[in-house]
């Protein structure tokens, strides 16, 4: 009875999201429409952190915070960037999805080593293991350009006579993977697994004694926010049109961090509300950029003393 319940209300949440999504999506049409070439940019770029950071959600919900996730995303970054950038370059879309998949498979790797650990060893460990890969990136230099990187990656191919090698149309591809991917870990989170996911993060010991197969929901959660930072690594890598190491350096997974603890992670779009105040920060103090990481550890220990 209960289960029905809480099913037949998360049901008419969700219901309640989509009406909202086809409500909001003619504006998010015509909004790039509105601003300069410059702002349309940073529209684009709030997005792709976005997606980012609904998978990073995704994560702390089972009770982790992971320091891997920015790395995570530079593996489909860079197999986007590789495989676009051959003689006989591959297809943006097969690219995309494929680089998901590795940071998929990267995450299934580590997860045994690293879910073995709590609180800040699990933070710690994660951090070994997102700094291993980014130093692979500086490493190999014949795959991945070195501390170089790679430039020219080419935009992806027309689809529907949108052409994204527009800002324009590259903000409407983002668009609509953020909304896709928003509306599906939304779904998941209201659902059964979503809800039980973070039972086990809030007591693991009962869970673990009425049966509830407690590595499972938490490996899943991991491995799920992992391809949902490899679509957005891609994204970033063919709009940037050239990555390096440094793009998925400790300071912008710090970003990340207190986007997620200046909004909240209790809530699905409290993290976006944390994205839109950091980003905020950036623009308002753009000439000022030394400062910026400063404003953010501000930020974040404001919140943490409320």
């Amino acid at each position: 009875m209960i289960n029905r319940y809480a099913g037949a209300k998360a049901n008419k949440r969700f219901m309640r999201a989509i009406l909202v999504t086809g409500v909001a999506f003619p504006l998010l049409i015509a909004l790039p429409h509105a601003l300069t070439q410059y702002w349309q940019s940073v529209i684009v770029l709030f997005t792709i952190n976005a997606i980012l950071l609904l998978g990073y959600r995704l994560i702390t919900t089972m009770g982790g915070w992971s320091f891997a996730h920015l790395a995570t995303a530079g593996l489909g970054a860079y197999t986007t960037a590789t495989l676009m950038t051959l003689q006989s370059p591959w297809s943006f879309w097969v690219t995309f999805f494929l680089g998901a998949l590795i940071a998929g498979m990267f995450a299934m790797l580590i997860s045994h080593p690293v879910l073995r650990t709590r609180h800040y060893y699990f933070f710690l460990s994660t951090f070994a293991a997102g700094e291993a890969l980014r130093q692979c990136f500086v490493q190999f230099k014949g795959i991945t350009g070195g501390s170089y990187g790679i430039s020219f990656i080419p935009r992806p191919e027309s689809i529907l006579g949108i052409d994204f090698g527009t800002t324009t149309g590259f903000y409407y591809l983002v668009l609509v993977v953020a909304l896709v991917v928003g509306l599906i870990l939304y779904r998941f989170d209201l659902s059964r697994v979503g809800r039980t996911i973070k039972a086990v993060a809030a007591n693991e010991e009962l869970s673990e004694s009425i049966g509830i197969n407690t590595w499972a929901y938490r490996t899943l959660p991991f491995i799920l926010g992992s391809v949902v930072a490899g679509f957005g690594g891609a994204l970033y890598a063919n709009f940037n049109g050239a990555i390096n190491p440094m793009d998925f350096n400790s300071i912008l997974m710090f970003k990340l961090v207190a986007a997620a603890i200046v909004g909240g992670v209790t809530t699905f779009f409290g993290v976006l509300i944390g994205l839109l105040y950091l980003t905020a920060l950036e623009e308002i103090f753009r000439n000022w950029a030394q400062w910026v990481p400063l404003l953010w550890g501000v930020s974040v220990i404001a919140v943490l003393m409320m």
